[in-house]
């Protein structure tokens, strides 16, 4: 996982009201904690923003600049706005070269699979995995392909190809996308169904028939 460039300062601990109006010059509050004491800082909101629209990445990490000196950290948490949407707070985490993280990143699939060609439905169970390890050892995403999939079957969890160091948390056995059958699948199968019922019943007829005689 690449870390993104933030600058930051530290700032005095306000009320809700001061934090209103530190947003309203454009500054964005947060909290860097870690090793030692927390400590409160104020970055600009235009800047963040760009950040989280660079990465897919739930919790992403960050150098911060901050007063001239930098730190690693991973964005822990974020409060946003309910209406406006944009961050009006971040958690920041201190993070070491050696600091084991858990991260959410983003899950995408290629490829067409089999069953879908023939009408079936690609089901996602989940659009992010959490991840462990070393925060530059984490994908900043993760691509699985899907397209040898067939009507029935689906990938787990524990299939899925990691960097070495990083493993996935969750129930191994737990299927992450599957492929199910649809109307299109399913009425396939009953007419397959029925054209091998019928071919029976004819081929029982003619055995019938050829004794008579």
């Amino acid at each position: 996982m690449k870390a993104i460039s933030l600058a930051a300062n530290e700032r005095e601990l306000i009320k809700t009201t001061g934090s209103k109006k530190l947003r309203n010059s454009g500054r964005l509050p947060g909290i860097l904690y870690g090793s030692g004491d927390p400590t409160n800082i104020e970055l600009e909101s235009i800047q963040f923003e760009k950040a989280i629209k660079s990465t897919e990445a739930k919790n992403f990490l960050v150098e911060l600049d901050l007063n001239g000196s930098k730190s690693m950290a991973l964005v822990q948490d974020l409060q946003r706005h309910p209406i406006s949407r944009l961050c009006i707070h971040v958690d920041f985490r201190r993070l070491s070269e050696d600091s084991i993280i858990s991260a959410k990143i983003p899950l995408h699939t290629t490829g067409t699979p089999e069953g879908v060609k023939v009408g079936g439905i690609l089901q996602t169970m989940s659009h992010n995995l959490t991840l462990r390890g070393k925060a530059l050892d984490i994908p900043e995403r993760i691509e699985i392909d899907t397209s040898h999939l067939k009507v029935g079957e689906g990938l787990l969890l524990d299939e899925v190809t990691l960097p070495e160091g990083v493993t996935a948390v969750g129930n191994p056995k737990s299927r992450i996308v599957a492929v199910a059958a649809s109307r299109i699948t399913a009425k396939a199968g009953e007419a397959g169904e029925g054209t091998t019922e019928s071919t029976s019943s004819t081929e029982a007829d003619s055995s019938v028939e050829k004794k008579e005689d």
